[in-house]
């Protein structure tokens, strides 16, 4: 299964806190929202909003969105395929 999951600093899970490096940028990472993505309830990524003004555009620190997504799509068609024969 496949999730997205928005979490506010403070109800991130431990693990990520202490296993994946947050970003401290912008007004610091206690103050910065953060999308989870898991599959079968494994973390695959962890991205956060915590940036510079001046770098919040599509062109440079957000270019993982675009990745994101498609990786998503891929991983749904994969799945669609395993579950329909």
């Amino acid at each position: 299964m496949f999730e997205v999951i928005q979490y506010y600093y403070e109800d991130l899970p431990e693990e990520v806190k202490k296993e994946w490096a947050l970003s401290d940028n912008g007004s610091g990472k206690e103050l910065a929202t953060y999308i989870i993505q898991k599959v079968d309830g494994q973390i695959i990524s962890v991205e956060s909003d915590a940036m510079e003004p001046e770098d919040a555009r599509f062109s440079r620190d957000l270019r993982w969105i675009k990745t994101a997504l498609e990786d998503a799509y891929k991983l749904g068609l994969i799945r669609g395929r395993e579950q329909n024969g």
